[in-house]
């Protein structure tokens, strides 16, 4: 093996090194924010951060009951209003309220009231 290979070598594995796991160091945790739970009709008992997030855990993307606090509940201040639980947010029949009087999930549509 020739010297310039070698170099050559260990660049490349210090360069994946760079590429593959520093930016896995570098991860902050998520901004998940509890504080919202508070507000929902069953102050997150059920479905804790996955009422609005996909991941259960939270943080990262929102499903579609998320997506509508976003554009409606942050909008009006961080609240639950009148205007989201109208709303059926996972388009399974069954607005918002009524998915958490039933206990179903709003962001789920394969979570629905039964009739």
């Amino acid at each position: 093996m020739s010297e310039k290979f070698k170099r050559g070598l260990i660049a490349c594995l210090i360069m994946g090194f760079f590429v593959a796991v520093v930016p896995l160091m570098d991860q902050s945790p998520a901004q998940a924010k509890p504080f919202r739970m508070g507000v929902l009709p069953d102050k997150g008992a059920k479905f804790g951060c996955g009422t609005c997030h996909v991941n259960p855990a939270g943080g990262g993307p929102r499903n579609s009951f998320g997506q509508d606090y976003e554009k409606v509940g942050i909008k009006a201040g961080d609240k639950y209003i009148q205007e989201l639980g109208a709303i059926d947010s996972d388009k399974d029949g069954a607005t918002n309220d009524q998915e958490f009087g039933a206990g179903t999930h709003p962001g789920d549509p394969a979570s629905k009231p039964v009739r």
